[in-house]
């Protein structure tokens, strides 16, 4: 019998070791995988808009705890998009939408309402691309017309995790993607996921 209770003693010691570890690269992978899912919207999004001359758009929208993703042409707002096409990220990742520490906006991609239209209090967060696969605040603009606010950055995170962030950023006029993380100092933009 107390060999028994070794044996458990032992066992609870080790599980009380690896289980904030385990936990750690759980949450970690189902941030990279949401990422991963992110700028694929994205990528998506940008060649259906070369492909099919019309613009597209990319949709992100925070509903409680889960990120809904949707791919859509431009011209049909996201309150029209079935439900079946929204599709989730990984459980608990969340949009960084707060001000840092520093001042500024993690997340820039911009925000509209479920009519498409832009507010600065919208629910949905959203990167579109013209004919061209330029990024455009409107359908109707063209490549000329892209500006920073066009490109922007969309942050995500996981709660359970300390400093997690990670982006995508849409740096190009052409619409070029690229991914990074939190670094440990802010940019002259004041973010620090750049």
């Amino acid at each position: 019998m107390i060999e028994l209770l070794i044996i458990l003693l032992i066992i609870g010691i080790f599980c009380a070791i690896v289980a904030p570890s385990w936990l750690m690269f759980i949450n970690n992978h189902r941030l990279k995988l949401s990422l991963d899912r992110a700028y694929w919207a994205m990528e998506l999004a940008h060649s259906n808009a070369k492909r099919d001359k019309i613009s597209w758009q990319a949709s992100f929208k925070q509903v409680g705890e889960n990120v809904h993703i949707a791919v859509h042409p431009a011209d049909v707002p996201p309150a029209q998009i079935p439900g079946s096409q929204w599709k989730n990220l990984e459980p608990q990742i969340q949009i960084d939408t707060v001000i840092n520490d520093k001042g500024g906006y993690e997340t820039t991609l911009l925000p509209v309402n479920e009519n498409n239209e832009q507010k600065e209090n919208g629910t949905i967060r959203r990167v579109m691309f013209n004919h061209r696969g330029c990024p455009v605040s409107r359908s109707d603009h063209d490549c000329t017309l892209t500006s920073i606010r066009a490109k922007g950055t969309l942050t995500l995170y996981h709660p359970n995790l300390r400093n997690s962030q990670r982006c995508i950023i849409i740096s190009t006029l052409l619409g070029h993607k690229r991914t990074s993380k939190r670094q440990s100092k802010p940019n002259e933009n004041k973010r620090y996921c750049y």
